[in-house]
């Protein structure tokens, strides 16, 4: 059994580091064994994965979580989004801190960030866990995922009076069913202090940009405008983010999908297809289903899904001593 942390020793610092031209700012939870970073999703922050880090860090392990850059505390440029600068901020983040071989724990696009990380630095990384996310899904698929995102943009570049107002209106979406002080905490976390109220963390602009990267926006009907005034362009974003090569991600991988539905009949973010596809070809991949939504794999308590990512971690690790050896 991994040593328990005692709660005394909980340690935990949050800086800004200067990689790739941008401010990015990081959590870190001290530990002596192997080291973890957490990547999130595409409209949160590093608070989103703060209970696994909190978890992984009293079994010893040394986490980090860092805001993406446009979100939270991260600079937020213009421009510069997609996940090619993504993936140069990830490795900036790990010679930075002089990680040996992280495991990556990541959530939604953060799992896109992960495998394409993987492929660019294939000897970077112990092993992967991805949270409900990476798969490979069709323009139409993709379409229809981007009616269920649209309940999140709802929130962005609206100042609300009060936290309370705030809280409210991310209470009422029928993406949270099962409302918990977890979930309470991360929302709050993510408000910002403005003049004369609060704003959520992500300005509206950066959303587009991310988005106009994988070919689509946040509108349906710019998506469409966008392919007629830039058809080549435009679809060739949608092709490239059609296809990944699976086969050549030889890192083990344990892929964790929610089985449950977020607002409409098979709008699942991580469709069984595409997870079937990704244990086919992903060479040492496993992978584990749980009976939950997009967002309750991350907030809700699931004991199944922590020993799920114990035992993983546990078993690449002595793998990777093996293979030392």
């Amino acid at each position: 059994m991994p040593k328990i942390v005692s709660p005394k020793s909980y340690r935990k610092k949050e800086e800004k580091i200067f990689i790739n031209g941008n401010n990015i700012h990081i959590g870190v939870w001290y530990g002596q064994r192997h080291p973890i970073i957490c990547l999130h999703g595409l409209s949160g922050n590093f608070h989103s994965m703060e209970p696994f880090a909190k978890k992984l860090h009293k079994l010893g392990h040394k986490v980090i979580s860092y805001d993406l850059r446009g979100r939270g505390h991260s600079d937020k440029p213009k421009l510069g989004y997609g996940f090619e600068q993504h993936i140069q901020d990830l490795h900036q983040v790990i010679q930075h801190y002089k990680l040996n071989k992280p495991i990556l724990l990541a959530h939604s696009f953060g799992c896109m960030i992960a495998l394409r990380y993987a492929l660019h630095f294939p000897n970077q990384i112990q092993s992967m866990i991805l949270l409900d996310g990476g798969g490979l899904l069709s323009i139409s698929k993709r379409i229809q995922i981007l009616k269920v995102l649209k309940q999140s943009f709802d929130r962005l570049d609206v100042k609300f009076a009060s936290s309370s107002e705030y809280i409210q209106l991310v209470k009422n979406s029928p993406l949270i069913p099962k409302w918990t002080k977890k979930i309470e905490r991360y929302f709050l976390d993510e408000l910002h202090m403005v003049e004369n109220g609060y704003v959520c963390h992500m300005p509206k602009y950066v959303m587009e940009e991310e988005l106009k990267a994988m070919g689509g926006s946040i509108s349906l009907g710019k998506v469409f405008l966008n392919f007629l005034l830039h058809p080549i362009q435009t679809l060739g974003r949608m092709i490239q983010n059609k296809h990944l090569d699976f086969e050549n991600i030889h890192t083990p991988l344990l892929i964790l999908r929610a089985t449950k539905m977020n607002l409409f009949p098979n709008d699942d973010l991580l469709p069984k297809e595409s997870y079937e596809e990704m244990l086919t070809r992903l060479p040492n991949a496993k992978g584990m289903e749980l009976s939950t939504n997009h967002y309750g794999i991350l907030f809700d308590d699931l004991t199944e899904r922590d020993n799920a990512i114990q035992d993983f971690i546990k078993s690449t690790s002595l793998r990777n001593k093996k293979s030392k050896q």
